[in-house]
């Protein structure tokens, strides 16, 4: 484990996800998505010790517990820490079951449970809302981004050194190639969040799960291979949607003909996706729906 500089005073630590780390100039730090609870909290804090830097903050881009599921540890060790969110990861965070019934659309189940990586997660209270626009931690400004999109809570953090930590928003290129059928929750809002990276006045971006930090002149490639992504799919679902055809089905055929693998979980994460881009297609008013014999189908608008 390393503590890896980006640029001045912002620093991040590579793992499953990727956590950021900004150390003030009287030795404070802020943690952004301290991931998963277990060993790896515990060989942080350790390593910072080591340093003589006391956390005080932690803010979380997101509502998965990938990503803000060992907040907890760092609160035990640091009793006085400030930990924050968007108020939309809020709910989520602070009810962490709750994420289980969106994804299953009802009451989960033990297969859904059994392979959820953080299973004894403990409640975990955020102090702090981090709202779009400036937030001053520490007599520090950082940026507060709104990046709705693969969740409704998401968010970025940009640091005075320009570094910007995007959660979910993209991930690297290493895994796109092999996931490339994004896991989403709003098309929209992902297409126009994405868009807004291009905007953003940074240097370099780091995202919750990519090997390296990108720079804002490689982010132009990341930045079109998703949004080719996202445009893959809704393209295949308006290709197979000529004919009707249950959300069953239309799920089969991507899996099968996308070639991809996933396990009990997985499956209902897709689910989740393919809903999402429905109800995008929806919006633009390009399907319709067909109640046929208890079953539904959706198909191509007829104009």
């Amino acid at each position: 484990m390393e503590l890896k500089k980006i640029k001045g005073n912002t620093f991040y630590i590579k793992g499953g996800t990727n956590t950021g780390v900004y150390i003030f100039d009287d030795n404070k730090a802020l943690i952004i998505d301290p991931g998963l609870a277990g060993s790896r909290p515990k060989r942080i804090i350790n390593m910072l010790e080591e340093k003589n830097i006391k956390v005080n903050f932690i803010i979380n881009t997101h509502e998965h517990d990938d990503h803000y599921g060992a907040c907890n540890q760092f609160k035990e060790y640091y009793n006085d820490i400030c930990i924050l969110s968007s108020d939309e990861a809020k709910l989520y965070i602070e009810k962490p079951y709750l994420f289980g019934k969106y994804i299953m659309g009802g009451k989960y189940n033990r297969f859904f449970v059994d392979k959820l990586k953080n299973k004894s997660l403990d409640e975990i209270k955020v102090d702090k809302i981090a709202k779009e626009g400036s937030l001053l931690l520490n007599n520090e400004e950082f940026e507060i981004i709104d990046l709705k999109g693969h969740t409704e809570g998401s968010i970025g953090i940009l640091t005075k050194d320009k570094v910007l930590f995007t959660g979910d928003l993209l991930i690297g290129l290493d895994m796109l190639k092999k996931y490339d059928f994004l896991f989403l929750y709003d098309i929209k809002k992902e297409i126009d969040s994405i868009m807004k990276l291009k905007e953003i006045d940074f240097d370099y971006l780091v995202l919750g799960h990519s090997k390296e930090v990108i720079s804002k002149k490689d982010s132009k490639f990341i930045i079109e291979m998703h949004l080719n992504a996202i445009d893959k799919y809704l393209n295949k679902v308006r290709e197979d949607l000529n004919v009707p055809i249950t959300l069953e089905e239309l799920l089969k055929k991507i899996i099968i003909d996308n070639n991809l693998k996933c396990n009990y979980k997985e499956y209902h994460f897709f689910k989740s996706s393919l809903v999402s881009m429905i109800s995008y297609l929806a919006d633009l008013d390009e399907i319709d729906y067909i109640l046929n014999d208890g079953e539904l189908l959706y198909c191509t608008k007829k104009k």
